[in-house]
């Protein structure tokens, strides 16, 4: 997934800030994509040069005018090419740092490494608990922002992150059993 069909999959909701957009991605989808503010409006200004959305500025009398952005019919376009172009082997690409330092650990401080899974596994255990509370969110009637249709796919996705959370944290408990001889 690339930054700019995330973006563009949240627009198809309603027109959004920048600010809201972030928002939207720390709430909702940092269990499986970061963006940072500055990653999210340097992407905004690119789509928007495509023609994929526009924008236009709301005044505010107490505070900066805001630019909200809107989805274009190009947009839509580009976000169901992308849809439509899915291959599992880009799917596949990993990284895990996590991984690549527990890999690598033979010559350092094992009370560092254990400390640091524990944490990732602390981490993770947020994650899902944060997961639950948004399928419940998504859920119960008070969600009028999706359709059926949408909180059927959303669901899907956050069950993804569920097991994702879920594995991480039997992978550390496997790790820490391997570490202490068991």
């Amino acid at each position: 997934m690339s930054l700019k069909h995330g973006i563009l999959g949240l627009l198809t909701y309603k027109s959004m800030t920048g600010y809201e957009l972030m928002k939207s991605f720390n709430e909702s989808l940092s269990f499986f994509w970061n963006a940072q503010t500055s990653q999210i409006y340097r992407e905004l200004d690119t789509i928007e040069k495509k023609g994929w959305v526009v924008s236009k500025i709301i005044p505010q009398d107490d505070k900066p005018n805001k630019k909200e952005f809107t989805l274009t019919n190009e947009g839509k376009d580009e976000l169901n090419k992308w849809l439509n172009g899915h291959s599992p082997e880009k799917s596949m690409t990993i990284r895990d740092d996590m991984t690549m330092r527990v890999l690598f650990s033979a010559g350092s401080n094992k009370l560092g490494l254990v400390k640091e899974l524990i944490d990732y596994h602390n981490q993770n255990e947020e994650y899902f608990k944060s997961l639950k509370d948004i399928e419940k969110q998504i859920n119960s009637e008070n969600d009028s922002s999706k359709t059926s249709k949408d909180k059927l796919y959303w669901s899907m996705a956050i069950k993804r992150g569920q097991i994702n959370s879920q594995a991480n944290m039997m992978w550390v408990e496997q790790c820490l059993k391997i570490i202490n001889g068991e």
